[in-house]
């Protein structure tokens, strides 16, 4: 009997307990659970792709076409360029490409190339490939895969004019591909550059040859056209022609074909000219061309750029346009915009814009393309921060493509300066979307490509979506012919209708989502049986079932153990079963066992899952671990020779244009590896630190503190300059405003940065014009400001020259012939002598870090408890390296004069993303030797430590009250002056709330602190002066 009462209490205990656990575990979730939000919405992977060395000059970047040429599924794709060969790049299916052996095929190396396009243009189920230049027009067919043969002359497609883009489209639906040319000029053939054109219409005669039938498109074909498209605006079976002239040189206005089918006379076919009465007449400067149904309403409108107010023409399915581009916000008035493309980034089910912005309207702001994203509602909202997409160069061609089959469309585009860029969409997986890939293939009446084929998707939400293949109509650009559709949380098509060319249609249901599905045209039984294939793939045996009982389902089993042997023990206890007692007494007995475990796991399991209770006041051991406070690593130690090496060269003013300024200059070791100066006077100047003055006739600040060169050698230190436009690591490959031209072979970041204060007219390079100390032509002040190849060869020729650099840098690389070496190799040298020679991890600071709790003062150590724990110093400089490496607006203030197009303002980390949420925003500085390497902030906005730091606590006050007697002379003459400039970061979203009010005692504690992170090491550096340098010239340059 007692045993029972003993069973049924431990029972009932258990019982009373059994969702504890579970709530524990939910509690524990809630409070730890992340809910990431993109912050990267496409990322440059060009580099890692294999995509590089794409332009040779920086003309134009419009011809970029995507097509699966070899047919083994996966999107290829082939870029032009004005002043060098083109390039075909072979997708591996493996996320990188390379070029194949049929590029040289292609190249067309002395073509002035404009846009391209890959179409099957004789329906041999191989794409083939035409290029449009500024001269001749190359058709090159496929050879089933092994090649391309020039065929332009055969095809009579050559052309003589200064062609934009091929476009194509089957106008009379006999099943081969016509194609039109947007010509822009007729430069050189009619002696005038700035006089228009005649585009031109091309009909497939289906026997590998094309007629000219431009005198089919009654009007006024004469203008300087982009881009057209042949798309059925009307929605009656048939494509018409939408054409994007450009203003500039002939004002006629875009042009809209209505195709009205066979007839007309001795014509043979009708279109007719109805812009005007259609409203889609625009006489604008118009380049890029988007055509799309953005609204989900069955019909497609245009989209197009200017310079200026871009156009948005809304189809109102009466044969009219409206333009709703400012209220649907997608104007963007002051843009000088160029391509322009569709895509539905995130799988939302509707379709969103990018634009390719070439520059500002007033040539002053920043040129970043602007991702717009569609809200359903006919209006679209810009994607300000982290679209990776911003790109601020001055960009002019786009074209899409799901190049990794992933189900997100991801985008190429061309800078004008930089080349081609491969930007893969991320925000697709990261939205949790559902998705659709459709590509069509024709046969018999058909054309192979299926262009002008009509999909029709309807989802259960309601969604109807319509899609057309259409081939070429962006500028310069083929986008892949697959069509993509998102599908938002729908993983079904309800339903899905295909409008065939030649009027046929089918409808499918009860389709499943996620998969790219390739479907030929019902010409028999067995291209039906294929679709059905394609559609509804089999299913491949039963999914393997995993046994994976949660812990509430085990906790609600051993409940039940329990209460059936409680009901039980007690039928038995009263008398109304007749089971023996110790075959009840061992069931619940084992449900009490089984309760016990389950619980007694989940409670450890929670236990080990749950954070220990933090104190209210955590000592400065927690908060150094949160911080990630530890000692740095240091990166291996070069050699010897390429340390010498590299000390020669950063002291030697031969690496100027005007042979009078050094690196040295303005990171001399008397100065704390620095210049002492708020803005670096450059080229033109003499003297050192605070003694420098400009001896040229030119009011010319560097327009950035000269920041220190402390512990460059430091593992993590791959974030450089202050806006961040040098980052990367030997491994991942380097981000760099050189892009492409970036020599390979670079051993850390430090040497990538080191190959472009040579470029800098302002720092070292200097202006066209300018007379070197011999008194000879500064020939590197010729160059080009993107040219860097350039630049960095003459720098080596005039380096090799001299016998002593040529040994020293056999002695560094010796392994290396002296023709084979270039300024990649002096970059490596100059960032081994900085990290070598700069380092030191010896401060008080540094010691305590290795357990000498004796090596702070006091004072130092509460400043050490603020500065990581109160003041919340450590959220941003925070690491081992005391920083960050990101990017934070704290609302210094815009004094100075600014930095380039956007003078008066310093725009920072936005100038190389174009992402509005980095206006203003610099990266954290890493806080070694803090105190001896003022002035401070990225202008060298204040004169003390302690200003910078008060800056931090209130900002607004900070600036309000900004003294202006701590700036220099030169830079109080380059200063805007005006207030609002001043003050303008601190009206921006990007700023950064300040830090919490501290006392005078606090302030004096945290400069206590910041003290103690200077190394002895830094004070007294001049033995690392030189005596000589191998060219001759003053060491350090103009500075005694």
């Amino acid at each position: 009997m007692r045993t029972q009462k003993l069973l049924i209490l431990f029972s009932i205990l258990f019982l009373s307990a059994c969702t504890r656990p579970e709530a524990e575990n939910s509690r524990l979730a809630s409070d730890t659970a992340v809910s990431p939000s993109p912050t990267t919405l496409f990322t440059n992977i060009s580099r890692q792709a294999g995509i590089v060395q794409t332009r040779q000059g920086n003309d134009r970047a419009i011809g970029q076409a995507w097509g699966d040429y070899d047919r083994d599924g996966w999107v290829d794709f082939y870029v032009t360029d004005t002043q060098g060969p083109n390039s075909l790049f072979r997708n591996n299916g493996d996320g990188t490409f390379s070029r194949p052996p049929q590029a040289e095929s292609v190249s067309l190396s002395q073509a002035y190339s404009g846009g391209a396009s890959f179409a099957d243009y004789n329906n041999d189920g191989w794409l083939d490939l035409y290029v449009v230049n500024w001269g001749t027009n190359h058709l090159f067919r496929n050879e089933g895969g092994q090649g391309f043969v020039d065929v332009t002359a055969q095809a009579s497609v050559g052309g003589d004019a200064n062609s934009q883009t091929a476009s194509w489209g089957d106008y009379d639906n006999d099943g081969w591909l016509d194609l039109y040319v947007a010509n822009w000029s007729c430069y050189p053939r009619c002696g005038r550059p700035s006089q228009g054109d005649s585009d031109r219409l091309y009909h497939n005669n289906g026997d590998g040859t094309f007629t000219d039938v431009t005198r089919l498109l009654r009007g006024d074909t004469y203008g300087a056209g982009f881009v057209a498209s042949f798309t059925d605006y009307d929605n009656d079976g048939d494509q018409d022609i939408y054409l994007v002239n450009d203003e500039f040189l002939f004002p006629t206005g875009n042009k809209l074909w209505r195709n009205d089918g066979p007839g007309c006379g001795d014509l043979g076919h009708c279109f007719t000219e109805i812009a005007s009465e259609a409203g889609a007449d625009s006489q604008v400067m118009g380049m890029g061309l988007a055509t799309a149904d953005y609204d989900n309403d069955g019909d497609f409108d245009f989209y197009f750029s200017n310079a200026g107010p871009m156009t948005l023409l809304q189809n109102q399915g009466d044969g009219t346009f409206n333009d709703v581009a400012q209220l649907a916000g997608v104007d963007v008035p002051d843009g000088v915009a160029w391509a322009a493309a569709p895509l539905d980034y995130d799988n939302d089910g509707w379709q969103d814009l990018y634009l390719a912005v070439m520059t500002t309207a007033d040539h002053q702001g920043i040129a970043a393309n602007p991702l717009f994203h569609n809200n359903g509602d006919g209006t679209f909202s810009r994607v300000s921060s982290g679209s990776g997409a911003s790109d601020v160069g001055p960009t002019m061609g786009i074209a899409t493509a799901d190049f990794n089959n992933d189900g997100s469309v991801d985008l190429l585009i061309g800078n004008k300066d930089d080349g081609y860029s491969l930007l893969q969409n991320q925000a697709g997986a990261q939205s949790g979307n559902h998705w659709f890939t459709l590509a069509l293939a024709g046969e018999g009446p058909v054309n192979r490509d299926a262009v002008g084929s009509r999909v029709i998707l309807y989802t259960a939400d309601g969604t109807t979506q319509v899609r057309e293949v259409q081939n070429g109509g962006s500028l310069g650009a083929g986008n892949e012919l697959a069509l993509h559709f998102g599908l938002g949380a729908s993983d079904t098509i309800e339903e899905l209708t295909i409008h065939w060319p030649d009027g046929r249609s089918q409808t499918f249901t009860n389709i499943p989502a996620d998969r790219n599905v390739s479907l030929p045209y019902p010409l028999d039984a067995a291209a039906e049986t294929a679709q059905q294939a394609a559609l509804y793939p089999a299913a491949t045996g039963a999914p393997a079932v995993a046994l994976n009982i949660p812990t509430t389902t085990l906790l609600i089993i051993a409940n039940g153990v329990v209460w059936l042997g409680l009901l039980l023990l007690v039928l038995h206890y009263r008398g109304h079963l007749g089971l023996g007692w110790r075959r009840l007494r061992w069931l619940g007995v084992l449900g009490v066992v089984l309760f016990t475990a389950v619980y007694l796991f989940t409670t450890l399991q929670a236990a080990e899952k749950t954070p220990e209770a933090s104190q209210s006041s955590p000592t400065l051991g927690q908060l150094l671990a949160r911080a990630g406070a530890t000692m740095p690593l240091q990166q291996a130690a070069p050699s010897p020779a390429k340390v010498d090496l590299g000390r020669a060269l950063f002291w030697d003013p031969l690496l100027s244009g005007n042979k009078d300024i050094a690196c040295v200059t303005c990171h001399h070791p008397v100065a704390g590896t620095g210049d002492n100066l708020p803005l670096p006077i450059g080229t033109g100047g003499e003297g050192l630190a605070e003694d420098r003055v400009l001896v040229i006739d030119r009011q010319v600040l560097v327009p950035r503190n000269a920041t220190p060169i402390f512990n460059l050698g430091l593992d993590g230190m791959d974030v450089l300059f202050w806006d961040g436009r040098v980052s990367g690591t030997a491994v991942a490959e380097f981000d760099s405003p050189a892009n492409d031209d970036l020599p390979y072979g670079l051993d850390n970041a430090l040497a990538a940065q080191a190959m472009f204060p040579v470029t800098s007219r302002d720092e070292m390079r200097g202006r066209r014009g300018d007379i070197d100390l011999f008194g000879e032509r500064n020939t590197l002040a010729s160059a080009g400001d993107h040219q860097f190849s350039r630049i960095w060869d003459e720098l080596m020729t005039e380096l090799l020259a001299i016998p002593a650099y040529q040994q020293m840098f056999h002695d560094a690389y010796p392994d290396v012939p002296l023709e084979e070496l270039s300024f990649g190799h002096a970059a490596n040298a100059m960032a081994a002598y900085q990290m070598e020679v700069f380092t030191f991890l010896d401060s008080p600071w540094d010691r305590y870090l290795q357990g000498d709790e004796t090596a702070l003062s006091p004072e130092a150590l509460a400043g050490a408890e603020l500065f990581y724990g109160k003041a919340g110093c450590a959220n941003c400089h925070s690491g081992s390296l005391l920083s960050d490496m990101q990017f934070h607006n704290i609302g210094v203030p815009q004094v100075g004069p600014g930095k380039g197009a956007e003078e008066p303002y310093d725009y920072g980390r936005a100038r190389e993303t174009g992402d509005e949420s980095d206006l203003f925003a610099f990266r954290t500085p890493p806080l070694r030797n803090v105190a001896i390497t003022g002035p401070w902030m990225h202008n060298g906005a204040y004169a003390t430590l302690e200003a910078a730091v008060l800056h931090h606590l209130d900002p607004a006050q900070a600036v309000e009250n900004y003294d202006y007697s701590q700036l220099s002379s030169l830079m109080v003459a380059e200063d805007s002056g005006d207030t609002a400039v001043h003050a303008a970061a601190l009206n921006e979203p990007s700023f950064a709330r300040p830090c919490p009010p501290l006392t005078e005692a606090e302030v004096a504690a945290l400069l206590a602190f910041l003290e103690s992170l200077t190394s002895p090491s830094a004070l007294d550096l001049s033995h690392t002066i030189p005596e000589s340098v191998p060219s001759g010239l003053s060491v350090g340059g103009s500075i005694n």
